[in-house]
C-alpha cells in the first residue's frame, strides 16, 4: 500500500490497523510502498497493539544491536516470512514522537535508495544508533553553551572540508571520543567562546592528555553575535550541502543526532553568531594542564579553566594546524 513516510501518515495507519481484527501472527503489518529494496511495514503487536516499524532484514539483520531506551524498544522475532526486526513503542505517553523517529528512519532508507544504495538495511541500522544515542542523553533540549560548542567544531569540520572531502569521519565528539577530532593520530580539541570569555573550559583530566597521539592541539574558536551571522541549524544544513553524495550526507546527519541535534527542520533559532577569529595552541610539555598522571591518588576526576593569557607561547598557524586533517597524516 502507498504510505509517505511522515509521521502523520504512520500515526493514520497504525489507527487503521487497530481496527483490523486480529490474526494469529505476532503482527499485523502493511508494507510501505517505499523503499522497493528493503521491506519496511507499519505494524501493531498482536498482544497489546503497540505501534511498531518493523523490517525484513534477512540476514543482516542478525548484525544488528537490539536496545530499549526512552520507551522504545529494537528487537528481533522469528516469522515465517524470515526474521523480523521491529521497533515498538513501549510507552504509549511517546506515540508522537514514535511516529516522527519511525518516519526519520524511513526517510534516511528513502534518501539512499533515491541514489541507488543498495545496503538499506546498514542504513538503517545507522539511523537507529543514531537515535538510540540522542534518546538516551536527551535533556530538554541543548542549552546556550551546548549550541555555541557545537558552531565550534562545526565550523572547524567546515574549514577541515576545505582540506579534505571525507572530513566529517576525524569529528569523535558525536561518538564521545576523548577528542572532539582524530586523524591519523592528530587530536584536536575545540573550545569555543560566544563574545569576551577568555578562558578555556577543560571538563576531564584526559581532554589534555597526549599519550598516544602524534600531535595534540586546541582550537579557540572565538564566536560573536550579529545579525549577519548564521544560526546552528544554517551552519548544520550548509555543511550538508557540501558533502559529496547521500552516504556522506547520512553520516553526516546521525552525527549530529548522536551530538544532540534534533532533525527538526529549524533552521533560524538559537544565537545568529559570526566566526572572529579561530586560535590553535600546540599542547606538549610546559602546557597548563592537568592530567591523570599530575594529581595525587585519589582524585577521580577534575574540571578547570585556562587562561587563553598563559598559552601565548604555545600559539601555532590555524591552516597549518587545519591541514594535518587534510588527508595525508603528514605534519
Amino acid at each position: 500500500m502507498s504510505v509517505t513516510p511522515d509521521a502523520a501518515a504512520l500515526l493514520k495507519e497504525w489507527d487503521e490497523l487497530a481496527a483490523v481484527a486480529r490474526g494469529d501472527r505476532l503482527y499485523r503489518s502493511r508494507r510501505l510502498s517505499r523503499p522497493v529494496q528493503l521491506d519496511l511495514r507499519a505494524g501493531l503487536r498482536e498482544a497489546d497493539g503497540a505501534p511498531c516499524l518493523v523490517a525484513l532484514p534477512g540476514g543482516a539483520g542478525n548484525s544488528i544491536t537490539s536496545f530499549e531506551t526512552a520507551g522504545l524498544r529494537l528487537s528481533r522475532a522469528a516469522d515465517p516470512a524470515g526474521l523480523l526486526l521491529v521497533l515498538s513503542l513501549e510507552e504509549t505517553s511517546r506515540r508522537d514522537l514514535f511516529a516522527e523517529i519511525c518516519s526519520d528512519c524511513v526517510r534516511s532508507v528513502l534518501r539512499a535508495e533515491d541514489e541507488g544504495e543498495t545496503e538499506l538495511v546498514t542504513v538503517f541500522a545507522a539511523r537507529l544508533a543514531a537515535w538510540r544515542a540522542f534518546l538516551r542523553d536527551q535533556t530538554p533540549g541543548l542549552s546556550r553553551n551546548e549550541i555555541v560548542g557545537l558552531i565550534g567544531e562545526l565550523l572547524v569540520l567546515d574549514r577541515m572540508l576545505d582540506e579534505n572531502t571525507e572530513a566529517v569521519a576525524a569529528w569523535k565528539a558525536p561518538d564521545d571520543g576523548l577528542h572532539d577530532f582524530v586523524l591519523f593520530s592528530h587530536g584536536l580539541e575545540v573550545k569555543t567562546a560566544l563574545g569576551a570569555a577568555r578562558r578555556l573550559h577543560i571538563s576531564t583530566l584526559d581532554q589534555l592528555d597526549d599519550a598516544g597521539l602524534v600531535s595534540l592541539h586546541v582550537a579557540h574558536v572565538r564566536l560573536v553575535e550579529s545579525v549577519a551571522g548564521e544560526t546552528l541549524g544554517q551552519i548544520a544544513a550548509r555543511i550538508e550541502q557540501r558533502l559529496n553524495g547521500e552516504r556522506a550526507r547520512g553520516t553526516f546527519r546521525n552525527a549530529l543526532l548522536r551530538r544532540g541535534l534534533a532533525p527538526r527542520g529549524d533552521t533560524i533559532s538559537g544565537p545568529r553568531v559570526a566566526c572572529v577569529g579561530m586560535d590553535c595552541y600546540a599542547v606538549h610539555d610546559g602546557f597548563p594542564r592537568l592530567r591523570r598522571s599530575d594529581v595525587a591518588l585519589g582524585i577521580a576526576e577534575a574540571t578547570y579553566q585556562i587562561d587563553v593569557r598563559a598559552l601565548v607561547s604555545f600559539a601555532v598557524d590555524a591552516a597549518a594546524v587545519l591541514n594535518t586533517f587534510g588527508g595525508t597524516g603528514d605534519e
